[in-house]
């Protein structure tokens, strides 16, 4: 099953067991929106994830990990026991330091313009050039165009 389908499950099980209506979930949006989350046919947004939340008194992690165990047909526990695998991962490769650099004042750090680096290539047109190759020979090794490699072939290695 796919996680849409399972967190219209979960949704509409919340609602059942709570004996409430569509309609008083209207801070959470409109009974029409309601409806297509509930029948999976529409996606659910962060934003309206947090607010249905709050209107069950439960963390948005709650209702993902319901969704997530119905979805896979395992148990809740099974789900937490390869989040928390997933999260000591995570922790253990030092991106929750990275993470923490994400966000200063409350506020996402703006990135540089332009489109995120791809450091394997950078890597690979580096080693080219450390091996002698022309930008022209370089491009044609790697099947990325001339303008890339001499876009990279000037940047610092990272």
């Amino acid at each position: 099953m796919n996680l849409k389908l399972a967190i219209g499950a979960v949704l509409r099980t919340l609602r059942s067991k709570a004996k409430r209506t569509r309609e008083s979930l209207a801070d959470a949006g409109s009974t029409t929106y309601l409806g297509r989350l509930e029948d999976g046919k529409s996606g659910i947004s962060v934003d309206k994830l947090e607010l249905i939340s709050e209107t069950f008194g439960m963390s948005p992690v709650t209702i993902l990990t319901l969704a997530v165990a119905t979805s896979q047909a395992k148990t809740i526990q099974e789900v937490l026991a390869q989040a928390r695998i997933e999260l000591d991962a995570f922790e253990a490769s030092g991106a929750i330091a990275e993470l923490g650099d994400q966000i200063k004042d409350g506020e996402l750090v703006a990135r540089r313009p332009g489109k995120p680096i791809d450091y394997q290539r950078l890597e690979n047109v580096l080693r080219c050039k450390s091996e002698g190759m022309s930008q022209k020979l370089t491009a044609e090794t790697l099947g990325i165009s001339k303008q890339t490699v001499h876009k990279l072939w000037h940047r610092d290695p990272v």
